[in-house]
């Protein structure tokens, strides 16, 4: 293959790989911010007495299908192993949210 051909080829894939490395590390700052916000409601929720397994439940299902979406993709077994982990996590919280907790 020569010089030509590569790149008609990668001008065809119509994928910027700057992009693409933009879009994934925007995602992994929209992860943490989640988390961490989630984490300050249901702490303000907890000292007033309310319910916050609501939140705990909403982050765990938002990266349980972010990580099996990228396990589809990659085939990476880390992405799974995080995404059963937090669908795990995510059934704990619905179950002690629909207890009361």
């Amino acid at each position: 293959m020569n010089k030509e051909e590569i790149l008609k080829k990668a001008q065809n894939e119509n994928m910027d790989e700057r992009e693409i490395q933009v879009r994934d590390k925007s995602l992994k700052w929209t992860y943490l911010t989640m988390v961490v916000v989630a984490a300050v409601f249901a702490e303000l929720r907890a000292e007033k007495g309310l319910p916050m397994m609501d939140l705990c439940a909403t982050v765990c299902a938002s990266v349980c299908v972010g990580q099996l979406y990228r396990f589809v993709k990659t085939k990476d077994r880390t992405c799974l192993l995080f995404g059963v982990i937090t669908f795990g996590m995510g059934i704990f919280a619905l179950i002690r949210f629909c207890m009361g907790h």
